[in-house]
This record gives C-alpha cells, structure tokens and sequence, in this order.
C-alpha cells in the first residue's frame, strides 16, 4: 500500500537580520483508505443475472426493416384507432416473449409462433437454446413489461414501432437484478391478428 508523507518545516533562529534557517523534517505518514471489499463486490453480485439479461435483451437481432424512407401512406397520425390497436397487441406480444420461466420453457414456443413470423422467428428459434440453457443453470424467472410505445409507422397492414421494455429477473437463490430494452420493431397484420416480423435494438 502506498502512503504519503507530509513535509514539516521548522525554523531555527539565526543571527540578527540574518534569514532563519529552515530544515524539512518527514512528518508521520499518512494511510490512504483502503477500499472496502464491499464495494469491490458490489459490481459482481448480479453479474450472473446480467448476462441472462443481456441475452433476452438482444434475442432478436433481426434487422429491421428501413422505415426512415418516405412512405405515401402513414397512417400513425391519422387513424388514431388503427394507431392505438397495434400499439397495445404488439406491446402485449413482446411483454409475453421477453418474460421467461425457467420451469416452462414450452410456454414461450408456443408465444413465438403465435406471435411472431418470418425473420424474427426464425432468429428466436436459433437463439432461444441459448437463454434457456443459462435460465436453467439460474433457476432464472424473468417479468417483461411494455412501459411505453410509440407507433412510427402505420401503412395498412405494416407497422413500425419503438417499444421501450422493463425487465426484472430473480434467481433461484432470490437475488433480483432488473434491466430496460429499448426495441425498433415491424409488424404485419396477419388476419387481424399483429404480428412481429423483426426487431433491433434501438
């Protein structure tokens, strides 16, 4: 450990108008604190969490498709029924995708082809093992909510959106860790139905 040294000066008296004379003697040394191994561990405590979390933040890596180019028929303005309705079904959709249970795998396949087709489950299928396989060495349950959305576009049956998700995750052993995804997702009408087509992180 390293430590500091505060230098003491002392003057000894000289002749008559003479300058004093001055000697540097080492003071005691000074202990720097020592950092607490408390707030060393600090940033390990849920880092076994985090990684699942991490992995159910990017499970869908599909790159959505460009909805920055000039579309003649945007309706997200406009029909502000149309707009409402694909915001609540496609939230919906991906609060039951991103929460997991680690004792029922089965539930989310049976959500991903409902509710997703085309590029994005063709990408869940191939990641999913991978969260499931840490979810179960875990004992992982996660809880995914939509706290906000906002539809960008609205064009018939095809819809773009930026979905903003809080997910809480607890250990088998009761550690809680939470996170937050912020997604740009599209969608397509399917017999009334929305359904998610791709995702990325926004």
């Amino acid at each position: 450990m390293t430590t500091r040294t505060k230098k003491r000066v002392v003057k000894v008296a000289g002749r008559h108008g003479d300058p004093a004379d001055t000697t540097e003697e080492p003071a005691e040394p000074v202990e720097e604190p020592a950092t607490s191994p408390r707030k060393r561990r600090a940033p390990l405590v849920f880092a076994a969490v985090a990684v699942v979390m991490a992995a159910l933040a990017v499970w869908f890596t599909v790159e959505a498709r460009d909805t920055n180019a000039v579309v003649a028929h945007n309706t997200a303005l406009s029909d502000v029924s149309g707009t409402a309705d694909a915001g609540k079904q496609i939230s919906a959709a991906l609060g039951t995708l991103f929460s997991y249970r680690y004792d029922d795998p089965a539930r989310n396949d049976r959500a991903a082809k409902d509710l997703l087709t085309g590029p994005a489950l063709a990408q869940y299928t191939r990641l999913f093992g991978q969260v499931r396989q840490l979810a179960a060495e875990q004992k992982l349950v996660v809880t995914s909510t939509a706290v906000a959305s906002g539809v960008k576009l609205l064009d018939g049956d095809r819809a773009a959106l930026l979905v903003f998700l809080d997910q809480t995750g607890t250990r088998g052993d009761g550690q809680r860790s939470t996170g937050a995804a912020q997604l740009s997702v599209t969608a397509e009408r399917i017999d009334g139905k929305w359904r998610i087509t791709g995702m990325s992180a926004a």
